[in-house]
């Protein structure tokens, strides 16, 4: 069973991968890196020897906050399915980390 995960994008530039309820969470200041990460995980769904767990950044989904602009979600059907896509328009980036975080992974990002 593929395991679940989110990709959570930050108002600050910043992205969090978090595995499961309990597992891997790791705090990207490089989204590009991120998508590396995802890649490996959807192709493996293994983070076992994973190194810089950062338990510390685990956050619960807060719909709240998401609708003020503070974060935004993406799970592992939303990546799934944007891939598949391949392309974003610019009114749906949400910030240079969430483009970035695509392009790495081969979607095209329409510019502002």
């Amino acid at each position: 069973m593929a395991k679940k995960f989110a990709v959570i994008f930050d108002n600050g530039g910043g992205t969090t991968l978090q595995v499961g309820k309990r597992g891997f969470v790791h705090h990207y200041d490089d989204a590009a890196q991120a998508a590396k990460d995802v890649r490996v995980l959807m192709d493996t769904d293994d983070t076992n020897d994973w190194e810089g767990n950062e338990p510390e950044f685990r956050q619960e989904y807060n719909q709240k906050t998401e609708r003020n602009g503070g974060y935004l979600w993406h799970d592992r059907a939303d990546v799934k399915s944007t891939i598949q896509k391949g392309h974003l328009s610019y009114s749906e980036v949400w910030g240079g980390n969430m483009g970035d975080f695509y392009k790495a992974l081969g979607v095209t990002v329409e510019e502002f």
